[in-house]
């Protein structure tokens, strides 16, 4: 079985494609907008797992307490780092230690806490 997609109901989702173009390096896979807002595909390539951001007026909006999310950088994790100081995010330092392999954290335009790591 195949996880399809992970949904996160935002409050601008500008910010958040934004963000996960930038720092992830998802790509728009599909968008929609049926009228009361707006719903945005995200993944690495089509047929893989999705984010699906959507954003309408009136609905509940995500909530944070617990959610983290984690992506392996294949590529230099300082320089993803910086590319998210630069952007105006404000990413922890780099973690060596712990349980978990080399990482740092930042928060999404919603608060969820987002790790990059190899």
């Amino acid at each position: 079985m195949k996880l399809n997609y992970l949904t996160i109901m935002v409050r601008d989702i500008e910010k958040s494609v934004a963000f996960y173009q930038e720092l992830a390096e998802l790509k728009v896979i599909r968008e929609m907008n049926p009228g009361a807002g707006k719903i945005v595909f995200l993944a690495n390539q089509e047929g893989q797992t999705m984010l699906e951001l959507i954003q309408f007026d009136h609905a509940d909006k995500v909530l944070i307490k617990g959610m983290v999310m984690s992506f392996e950088v294949k590529e230099n994790l300082e320089e993803i780092r910086e590319k998210a100081i630069v952007k105006g995010y404000s990413p922890s330092e780099i973690i060596e230690k712990g349980p978990k392999p080399k990482h740092f954290r930042v928060q999404d335009p919603d608060g969820i806490i987002v790790e990059f790591g190899i």
